[in-house]
């Protein structure tokens, strides 16, 4: 239905439209007095200085709480390498004793060695044919051996160290006729090439009154011996290789105290240490599995009189 309006009142209300429209274009859009209204919320352009001071404590915080865990996650990403490392360890040496009749790898020190690390200087190449390449040689947990290993052989062949008679000629650099392993070597070897010389380490289960220290120590050696074929029964219970621990002072070891059977005097130049702090060896054994061993379950297991050495 359409309005109805008269002559008059159209006249009227387009004037008064008319004059609507000219008052507001003199108004401006923003008002009479053509200023525009303010924003009732105001538009911080920074922070202050209580309100930084509090995001850098925050921050601080967050990193003070997240920084062990990172540590944590390195160490335990270069704790799994050693174990790989070490299962390389164990399928070369089963192999060398399928081989050998079943007898592990067993090498002679040329000069009356004794030390745990003490094997003869033709082991690598007899296990290189069985998978054992440089860097099974070197645990991550331990970059300071690597770094110096490469730098002598920088110093010596102009490059690090990339071959096994390279490596063979780093590890014997301090006798020529003796290898100095980065890890105590468990299975029995004579101390020279003599043959009546004995072996080391001495097996304290045929011992009718072993040291003190095994004694009070009861380690899986004094019950089983030492590992010396495959069919062994301390295969499953005694390693074959494990990180190097030992405590003492002299060439590799720098020990804060005299050599003791005291884990917390183990030398921070072998085992499992991280700021400072020892947290434990890894262990290898015959029969393919590694073994974790954190400070409360490591024993002193051998010793030479001067020197003390622990799995």
């Amino acid at each position: 239905m359409k309005a109805l309006v008269s002559d008059n009142s159209l006249v009227w209300l387009v004037g008064t439209t008319c004059w609507s429209s000219e008052a507001a274009r003199q108004r401006g859009p923003t008002g009479p007095t053509g200023a525009r209204p303010t924003n009732p919320i105001s538009v911080r352009e920074a922070f202050t200085l209580i309100e930084l001071l509090v995001v850098i404590a925050t921050l601080a915080i967050l990193a003070v709480m997240l920084l062990p865990a990172l540590a944590g996650t390195k160490t335990q990403s270069k704790t799994t390498a050693c174990t790989a490392r070490f299962r390389q360890w164990a399928a070369s040496a089963n192999l060398y004793a399928n081989d050998n009749r079943g007898w592990l790898p067993a090498f002679a020190p040329g000069e009356g060695g004794a030390f745990a690390w003490d094997v003869g200087t033709n082991m690598p190449n007899a296990l290189y044919s069985y998978g054992m390449d440089v860097l099974d040689y070197f645990c991550p947990m331990r970059p300071g051996q690597t770094d110096y290993a490469n730098a002598w052989g920088q110093a010596n062949f102009s490059h690090p160290i990339q071959s096994i008679s390279e490596l063979r000629r780093f590890l014997s650099q301090s006798s020529p006729i003796t290898l100095h392993l980065n890890d105590n070597y468990w299975v029995p070897r004579q101390q020279d090439y003599s043959p009546n010389a004995p072996f080391f380490p001495p097996d304290y289960s045929r011992q009718l009154f072993p040291p003190a220290f095994i004694k009070t120590g009861n380690p899986t050696c004094l019950t089983y011996g030492w590992p010396q074929r495959l069919h062994d029964v301390a295969v499953s219970y005694v390693p074959i290789v494990s990180d190097s621990a030992g405590s003492g002072r002299g060439p590799g070891l720098n020990s804060p105290n005299p050599a003791s059977t005291n884990i917390f005097n183990i030398a921070t130049t072998t085992a499992h240490f991280a700021n400072g702090r020892l947290i434990g060896v890894n262990c290898v054994y015959a029969d393919g599995h590694v073994a974790g061993h954190t400070p409360d379950q490591m024993l002193c297991v051998y010793s030479t009189g001067s020197t003390f050495w622990f799995y």
